[in-house]
């Protein structure tokens, strides 16, 4: 608030001014050196992000009160404009100072700063929903991600959010967890309407709740007839929504990693390997698959204490009901489909022709 007031009473800083004047000369007078219409032109007419495509809407809130130099400069370091001192300087020109507009407002870095800045002007802000897609096998920090990208809640207010807490006692899938556990392997891929007054403790409540009813019912009844327990078949669900390229491949992968359950032999899942060290790999090195860690299933027997990731019904009835095979290896060629082995001396075989 300190920095709104002193904004009222200062005059626009010097540079503020010179941008300004810079600004109607280039708007007004049709002999301006080409270099500063082309500078004022890049700064304030020119999208930060010119492919479409690349760039993400975001949800932009302005508080009441706040300042244009304050707006500008959040604008700056949010990626949405170039030079704060230009925008403040243009907005100032047209008058903006006085007019801008509380409220959460979608934009994107394809949208040029003064269009979003006009658009702010004009009050059109968001006061119905935003729908968010959450893919199927993302992550706990995927998400997080994708909601802090779209300015709709902090990583830190989420993750907050997204553990075992007395507030979801009431969720009866969630009975045999302890408060503190990360809620990755709960929160239901789908798609979700944010609205105004959504909090992150009430998305992941939907969330679990969408969980709920997804798995009630035969699931449920499944799990019990088998006697595993959800939490485990969310948790090899979710390597086996990472492993399979597609869902037609996911009741075989399960198929094998529950034969090497049966007699003891480690999963040796990449995917593990790259949800500990936060990679991508699509074959992690020998060095990556050493790493001591709970989560690493070339180094533990069994499965590792939880989800790595948030999986879809096609994983979790792949994992329930999976292929009746006895193969125990499985590798992907370059052309996406799966080969499945019995031996090891079969399976390096497989790499040496598809893979080396």
């Amino acid at each position: 608030m300190a920095e709104q007031d002193t904004d009222r009473r200062q005059r626009p800083p010097v540079l503020v001014r010179i941008l300004a004047l810079m600004i109607i000369a280039v708007v007004g007078v049709g002999a301006v050196g080409f270099a500063a219409v082309s500078l004022t032109a890049g700064l304030l007419f020119q999208p930060v992000v010119r492919d479409i495509g690349a760039a993400s809407e975001v949800v932009f809130e302005i508080l009441p009160n706040q300042t244009l130099r304050v707006v500008s400069r959040r604008l700056a370091s949010e990626g949405l404009a170039r030079s704060a001192i230009a925008l403040e300087a243009y907005g100032r020109l047209r008058g903006y100072a006085a007019g801008l507009q509380a409220g959460r407002y979608v934009v994107s870095p394809a949208m040029s700063p003064v269009d979003i800045l006009q658009k702010i002007r004009s009050g059109d802000a968001v006061f119905d929903e935003i729908v968010i897609t959450i893919p199927e096998g993302w992550s706990l920090d995927d998400i997080l991600r994708h909601f802090e990208d779209r300015g709709l809640f902090t990583r830190e207010e989420f993750e907050a959010a997204a553990v075992m807490q007395p507030a979801f006692r009431d969720v009866a899938i969630l009975e045999e967890l302890e408060d503190d556990v990360i809620l990755d392997g709960y929160l239901f891929p789908d798609t979700y309407r944010i609205f105004p007054d959504s909090t992150p403790h009430s998305v992941v409540r939907r969330m679990l709740l969408n969980l709920q009813r997804r798995v009630s019912g035969e699931i449920l009844e499944a799990i019990e007839a088998q006697g595993r327990t959800l939490h485990d078949v969310l948790t090899l669900a979710s390597i086996v929504q990472k492993e399979a390229n597609d869902a037609s491949q996911m009741p075989d992968v399960a198929g094998v990693f529950w034969n090497r359950l049966q007699i003891r032999m480690r999963l040796e899942s990449d995917a593990t390997v790259n949800y500990v060290l936060g990679t991508r790999r699509r074959q992690p090195t020998f060095a990556d698959t050493a790493v001591v860690h709970p989560y690493n299933t070339y180094v533990i027997h069994g499965l590792p204490p939880g989800p790595i990731g948030n999986p879809g019904m096609d994983a979790i009835e792949a994992t329930l009901f999976p292929a009746r095979h006895d193969y125990l290896f499985f590798l992907h060629p370059i052309d996406g489909r799966i080969v499945l082995s019995h031996t090891f001396q079969e399976h390096l075989a497989a790499k040496a022709r598809y893979l080396d």
